[in-house]
């Protein structure tokens, strides 16, 4: 089974990848797909968090999938958002306010498969469903 990162790891490199996508306007050369810029605001501390994610547009509505790579827990974004529900997401030159939306049920599964075949490795290191979670305020790149 392959490992997952560990926090610092996550940190070292979502430190590299935001100072990229900040300095070349949304751009960056990892990961090698598109990705934007979610500030949670901590559930416990209060302190605004910012983390690179991948995403998903469904119908001009953006989501993202709390996977981190497996990990056997949901990402601390993930029940940041779950207490605070604002977010601030960067997404190309543009900010934006938005209300996360965290789906059930079936939306929850369509919009997952959009995203993933689930036969991904991030799928194989874990028995736990990732979260599938719609900014809603976030109008889908174009």
């Amino acid at each position: 089974m392959p490992t997952v990162p560990t926090d610092d790891d996550f940190r070292t490199y979502n430190r590299g990848v935001i100072s990229e996508f900040r300095a070349n306007h949304g751009t960056v050369s990892r990961p090698p797909f598109p990705i934007l810029l979610l500030t949670t605001t901590g559930a416990r501390t209060g302190r605004r968090t910012t983390v690179p994610l991948g995403f998903g547009v469904d119908g001009g509505r953006v989501f993202v999938v709390a996977s981190k790579a497996g990990a056997p827990k949901h990402p601390a974004w993930f029940h940041n958002l779950r207490a605070n529900p604002t977010v601030t997401v960067e997404l190309g030159d543009s900010t934006y306010q938005a209300q996360a939306v965290v789906t059930t049920g079936e939306e929850r599964d369509r919009l997952y498969r959009m995203v993933s075949d689930g036969t991904s490795a991030y799928e194989r290191n874990t028995d736990r469903v990732f979260p599938v979670v719609i900014l809603e305020g976030v109008p889908g790149p174009a």
